[in-house]
This record gives structure tokens, sequence and C-alpha cells, in this order.
């Protein structure tokens, strides 16, 4: 299918590669659950608060560190009850990123795989 750019987070309506971070667990994807992914696949500190807030904080921490063009990709998994409202956040939170990225001359670009 083709890719849709939605507030800088390019969606694909497909099959994720195998190394995409999944945002789901257990057939669910809320807010924990990413939270939850971002922390393991980020590394972020046992003290990590848990919130959008903190994982920003990390996350530019992160973008702090790249100097060359980088891309993030994300999966839904397949077949899992989805919070819209927390996809959303996430999406914004991405978004929010991407600026900061851009801002210090970054290329950061941000993948979110769909999954049927």
């Amino acid at each position: 299918m083709t890719p849709t750019d939605h507030s800088g987070v390019l969606l694909q309506y497909a099959e994720a590669p195998t190394h995409a971070i999944c945002l789901s667990k257990d057939g669910s994807l809320n807010q924990q659950t990413i939270l939850a992914s971002l922390q393991v696949h980020f590394s972020f500190p046992d003290y990590f608060g848990e919130n959008l807030d903190a994982a920003f904080d990390l996350l530019l921490d992160v973008v702090d560190t790249l100097n060359q063009l980088t891309v993030w990709q994300f999966c839904t998994g397949s077949n899992v009850k989805t919070d819209s409202d927390a996809l959303a956040r996430w999406q914004q939170l991405m978004q929010d990123v991407i600026d900061y990225a851009s801002g210090k001359g970054v290329m950061l670009q941000v993948e979110l795989f769909v999954e049927p």
C-alpha cells in the first residue's frame, strides 16, 4: 500500500520489518505499552517516570547523539486493540522529537507500520 504522511510520522499500512519497535503487548496498544516499548528500546533509566513528558526529555537526549540521517521504525502489531487517543499522543510525541531534531540540523524520520 502507499505510505501516508501524517503529522510528520510516515504511516505505512503494511507488515513491519522484523526490527521495528512494537508499540503493543499482549494484544493491546495503549499508553502503558507505548511507554514500556520506548523504555526498553531506547534504554531509558530505571527511574523513568513512565509519562510522555519524561519520554520526550529522554528521546531528546537520544537525538542529541545523532549525527546522520536516522530512521526509527515502529509497528502497531497485528490484530491489536488500539487506544486511538494513546496512539495520537505517541504521534504528537514523535512529531515534537522530529521538530527538535530538525531544529538541530539532524534528519530524523519516524515510520509507523500499521499492521493488518
